[in-house]
């Protein structure tokens, strides 16, 4: 595989390749951001779903993986996994038209508008999980080894900036609407489907390296288990439904609990989402030197315990305060500190989410790839399809039964801080446990040798060398007045000299 990714580098076939699905991941990260990262479960709230009902919608999205199990048999007798992505890619991003279609041609049937939006999430994710080994297997024979780690940490540095691009044009187009209106969330959700074709589109482009084909004197089930055999690749397994599960409890009610608690706009949650995708560029873009420093499997260790403490912020918010931010001005206190807080936790999820494709590619064995991409990802939506339930089932228990606490800043104590408090718990006492049985590569570092170095050390020098370069420009802009200043003089002694007839001076 190696030799042939080589040869197509000489003639220029990898890179465009490369940069190919870099953009595509730039056009398709504004469909997934409508779609999977907050306008979903506002919708739903403003149709007056139930908790559990938008915890399904979340669970949906994780359901749907069950279905690559019995795709990769198929897709694995494929000449071609390019083709079966592209079919069952656009069929299933088609599908989040529907609801939006319906929203703008029925504005006043608000009933079936939520379960035409569960269903069309139903839909998507089945058609779109029924290619998604598909595609983690294209990528994994596409890619290098060499340059697996600089790759993904570029393009998620490059699709993060392209995020934060859609969630500020997200956050702008549904203010633009009234309140009681549904009308923004009709036409976001067809905007999404174009763009997530628009992907699939520009991926058309995009090399495969010919599959390397299964051992088919296996039976079903032993295909099925033995990439599980490889220790490291079932520890990582486990450790992502762990993962994924945590995310689920929360995520889907984030957006839902700032609006109905806090008031908040929509540009409110667009700026705290901004933040942390800005963040998430940076931390993509320095991600991949600090994973050949302290290595892979430190850094995803380091990354996955400083996770949680940034949810302490949320035990402090004050919805009856303001605070200031620049561009937006006044606003409530909650955003500001959010925003504060997401300088530095947008940047490590973002760096979860990085570490998975790196670790998934890097893990999961040559032969079977496919087989092995669809046992990975279903495991995932088998155990974590469940976390957005429990989640929702806490949410209307919570809101049924209130709890009589009140936190320091005078907030109630809510649904929303049981699942963080959850969260953090299954990811500190679950999945790290998870990730150290993960064998430990030659020249990695110390997990505590790699806190100091990522969290200390590497801001330090940042700031350091940015002060540098700021006292250099100003050195060099000295510099440049000083020998302006003195070329001026020079010229115009010359000139005096030149009308008193007095010879030149020598310079």
């Amino acid at each position: 595989m190696l030799m042939q990714n080589t040869r197509y580098n000489s003639d220029q076939s990898l890179k465009r390749s490369l940069q190919n699905t870099t953009f595509a991941g730039a056009v398709g990260i504004f469909f997934f951001m409508i779609i999977q990262n907050g306008p979903v479960p506002l919708l739903l709230e403003k149709l007056g779903a139930s908790g559990i009902a938008i915890g399904l919608s979340a669970s949906l999205f994780q359901l749907g993986m069950l279905s690559q199990i019995p795709a990769a048999f198929f897709a694995e007798r494929l000449a071609s996994r390019k083709l079966f992505w592209t079919t069952t890619t656009i069929l299933a991003r088609s599908a989040l038209a529907l609801p939006g279609l319906y929203l703008l041609l029925f504005p006043d049937s608000r009933n079936p508008a939520a379960l035409i939006t569960l269903l069309a999430i139903g839909l998507y994710s089945f058609l779109a999980q029924m290619g998604a080994s598909a595609w983690f297997s294209w990528m994994a024979d596409l890619i290098p080894d060499t340059m697996r780690s600089s790759f993904w940490a570029k393009r998620q540095g490059i699709v993060m900036a392209s995020a934060v691009v859609s969630v500020a044009f997200i956050g702008w187009f549904l203010d633009l609407f009234s309140e009681n209106s549904l009308a923004g969330f009709g036409w976001i959700l067809i905007f999404a489907a174009c763009m997530g074709i628009l992907e699939v589109l520009i991926h058309w482009f995009v090399f495969e390296p010919p599959p390397i084909p299964p051992n088919r004197t296996l039976s079903v089930a032993k295909r099925m288990i033995q990439p599980l055999k490889n220790r490291d690749f079932r520890y990582f397994t486990l450790s992502m439904c762990v993962w994924f599960f945590a995310m689920g409890i929360f995520a889907p009610f984030l957006n839902v609990y700032l609006k109905t608690t806090f008031g908040v706009t929509y540009t409110h949650l667009s700026a705290i989402q901004l933040v942390g995708m800005l963040s998430g560029v940076v931390f993509s873009f320095i991600g991949g030197r600090l994973i050949n420093r302290v290595g892979l499997r430190t850094y995803a260790l380091t990354m996955v315990m400083a996770a949680p403490a940034f949810s302490a912020v949320w035990f402090f918010l004050n919805g009856h305060t303001t605070g200031v931010i620049p561009v937006l001005g006044v606003v409530p206190q909650p955003v500001m500190l959010l925003c504060i807080s997401s300088l530095a936790a947008g940047g490590v999820y973002a760096a979860v989410g990085m570490l998975q494709l790196n670790l998934l590619t890097a893990l999961a064995p040559t032969e079977g790839r496919t087989m092995a991409m669809a046992v990975h990802w279903s495991l995932i939506g088998l155990l974590s399809a469940t976390g957005p339930m429990v989640g929702g089932w806490i949410k209307d228990y919570i809101t049924a039964h209130p709890i009589d606490l009140h936190l320091y800043a005078g907030t109630s104590f809510s649904y929303f801080h049981i699942t963080l408090i959850i969260h953090a718990l299954l990811i500190w006492f679950v999945m790290i446990p998870l990730l150290m049985n993960i064998q430990k590569k030659n020249g990695e570092w110390p997990l505590n040798q790699a806190v100091v170095e990522i969290f200390i050390f590497t801001p330090l020098r940042s700031v350091y060398n940015f002060n540098l370069a700021l006292g250099s420009v100003a050195l060099n802009t000295v510099k440049g007045t000083a020998k302006s200043t003195t070329y001026s003089l020079k010229n115009a002694r010359k000139r005096s000299n030149r009308k008193k007839g007095k010879a030149p001076p020598n310079s």
